[in-house]
């Protein structure tokens, strides 16, 4: 327990582990996108690999320049941290990279005091992907909501011809090999309904982005 105390007391701190590299070590093989501002000129001061593939740009290319409109859509004067004041703490946002796209990402910023100065750290990831596959969701959704309002139609049909049938078996008033065939008929509708909504949960479980052709067909009637 001495010894454990008497490491926990041994001077070194931040600067210490900076002298041995091993900020620069996490810093440049951290899976996230960190880049370094200075809030007074809004500069570009460091900026990490996993930034450089997300922006486009190389590190070098990017320290000293402004990031109003070079990585960041705010206007001059409009910064969301240093001038309106927003707290930044997995906040959805967008970051512009080397070809003027938007990117979406999720964002922090934190205040970093360093040798009497306070530096901004913008630490990001890259959720492009996240935000097309919630798409796609909703999307499908979106269809599965409208096929199944459609599909009520022939399923209303269906049901109203089962009850004409049953009306005429129960008056006498029937053909048996004409009530088979229609009985036959009618389950074989219902057979197809189920099993287009079956392959309909089946995509939606996918994520696949159309409704499957077939029941498209089914859905117009071709």
């Amino acid at each position: 327990m001495a010894q454990k105390a008497k490491r926990m007391k041994k001077p070194g701190g931040v600067a210490a582990l900076d002298d041995n590299g091993l900020f620069r070590s996490v810093f440049q093989h951290i899976q996230t996108g960190i880049v370094i501002i200075d809030p007074e000129h809004h500069t570009i001061i460091d900026a990490n690999p996993i930034a450089e593939a997300i922006i486009g740009e190389k590190r070098e290319e990017l320290i000293g320049h402004v990031c109003h409109g070079l990585i960041c859509p705010a206007q001059n004067g409009a910064c969301p941290v240093t001038d309106l004041k927003m707290h930044l703490e997995n906040t959805e946002r967008t970051i512009i990279n080397k070809t003027g796209e938007r990117v979406s990402i999720l964002k922090t910023v934190a205040t970093l005091p360093f040798q009497g100065k306070n530096y901004l750290v913008e630490s990001f990831v890259d959720i492009t992907d996240r935000k097309k596959a919630e798409k796609r969701r909703i999307a499908l959704l979106g269809y599965m909501n409208e096929s199944v309002l459609r599909v009520r139609h022939p399923l209303e049909l269906t049901c109203s011809n089962l009850r004409q049938i049953a009306d005429q078996v129960r008056s006498g008033d029937f053909d048996p090999d004409d009530t088979g065939m229609e009985l036959r008929i009618q389950g074989n509708n219902l057979e197809q309904i189920a099993k287009n909504l079956t392959d309909l949960a089946d995509a939606v479980a996918e994520e696949e982005r159309e409704i499957p052709e077939q029941f498209r067909r089914f859905l117009s009637g071709t």
